[in-house]
């Protein structure tokens, strides 16, 4: 059914740009590094509670195995007059931590030729701001859908295992959902130099793995005495570096592998007895069992006079493993958006693989719904001078607005 064009340019037009880098200023203000989200989560209920027709609270979480971290996320309803769909908005409201190198303040923000710069204003408080305002533009112009819409505000994206929005599956608040956007910055994080409009149709998995060498200790004036486990730790990268398939898919790409955390030797003129390294893989196929077995299989190949030790990243849960996904171009959610790029912004929109994982990679391939990540432009994600276009937010939620008009009508 297409979407009535009177009823979205109403809503639309209350999507304004100088209150929305408004909204942007004052998340970007409010400091929010993983783990520490609670003052943010609770400015955006003090806002969002404002309007009746929404449905705001508090989902808490603990994760006790590994972080003894106590969470909070914002859970937001829209309720539609039933009969449709519901469409789950993801987005995060946490930032990594501050880095050197900022010439701006990264806590005021600041607004020049087009931009917004500041800590999290790419990623992604102003995909945050886009969700915020299409709700609040179709409340306030009075449109009503047949279908849902659940907002969660979440935290700890930008930490090791996507906390908030895992347990926001695990506590069922995501139950019932048909699709999901991420307003992620979609085109930044795209392999090639896509710019908006751009929809990231997948990206590959994450497995981490500690790989600890255990040799023998001797005088390093007589090395033969001793097993050298820092030899044999680099005889491992060697091997894995030279015969690991890390596999390639035909819409992913290629899968990758990164050695980190290399220690051994530290004690002066002594044979090193132990070392250590970290591999981090980014997954095109399979569970992290898979390819944990990978690299264990061509370990177990070397002939090594050291024992070794490999296992995967503890994990606050079994199913907290960052999978693969991609979705089919041709599904509803896809073909809506490209469709709202062409009519509202008379452009066509560009599709692309996500390079690293996100919450996605938990909602995807859990909740098995399509899911797409679509969001605003601009650079510098996780460096100094992060900053987003101001232009490509607005018309994020302008073409969110769009979507769930359509879909959910």
């Amino acid at each position: 059914m297409p979407v009535d064009r009177k009823s979205y340019e109403k809503a639309a037009g209350l999507i304004n740009k100088e209150d929305m880098v408004k909204l942007l200023k004052e998340l970007v203000s409010i400091k929010s590094p993983f783990f520490e989200e609670a003052e943010i989560v609770d400015y955006l209920r003090g806002r969002l509670s404002y309007y009746n027709r929404l449905e705001t609270k508090i989902h808490h979480f603990e994760e006790k195995k590994i972080t003894g971290f106590k969470g909070e996320n914002l859970v937001v309803r829209l309720p539609g007059k039933g009969g449709g769909p519901q469409m789950l908005i993801n987005g995060h409201v946490d930032t990594v931590p501050l880095c050197d190198g900022w010439t701006v303040d990264p806590y005021e923000g600041l607004e020049k030729d087009g931009r917004f710069y500041g800590l999290g204003a790419l990623d992604m408080k102003s995909g945050v701001v886009a969700a915020v305002f299409l709700l609040e533009a179709l409340v306030e112009a009075g449109i009503e859908l047949k279908g849902d819409i659940l907002f969660t505000a979440v935290s700890d994206e930008e930490g090791p295992y996507g906390l908030g929005t895992h347990y926001t599956i695990v506590d069922g608040i995501t139950d019932g959902s048909d699709y999901c956007i991420i307003p992620e910055p979609s085109a930044p994080f795209a392999p090639g130099s896509e710019k908006f409009p751009c929809v990231a149709l997948g990206s590959r998995g994450t497995a981490v793995y500690y790989v600890k060498v255990k040799g023998k200790s001797a005088h390093g004036a007589t090395p033969e005495k001793g097993i050298n486990a820092v030899e044999d730790a680099a005889r491992i990268i060697t091997a894995l570096t030279e015969n690991l398939d890390l596999g390639n898919h035909p819409l992913l790409g290629p899968g990758t592998m990164c050695i980190t955390n290399l220690r051994g030797g530290e004690k002066y003129l002594l044979v090193p007895e132990e070392a250590s390294f970290t591999i981090y893989r980014h997954t095109v196929d399979g569970d992290a069992d898979q390819a944990l077995r990978e690299v264990t299989d061509i370990v177990d190949t070397i002939k090594l006079d050291s024992e070794v030790d490999i296992k995967l990243r503890d994990l606050p849960h079994p199913d907290a493993y960052f999978l693969p996904w991609t979705i089919e171009e041709s599904t509803s959610l896809v073909q809506s958006l490209k469709r709202g790029s062409r009519e509202i912004l008379n452009k066509e929109m560009k599709t692309a693989y996500f390079r690293s994982e996100s919450d996605a990679n938990h909602i995807a391939p859990r909740l098995k719904i399509p899911t797409v990540l679509f969001g605003p432009d601009g650079a510098n994600f996780h460096a100094a001078d992060e900053y987003v276009e101001i232009d490509t937010m607005v018309d994020t939620a302008r073409l969110m607005l769009y979507t769930v008009m359509d879909l959910l009508s």
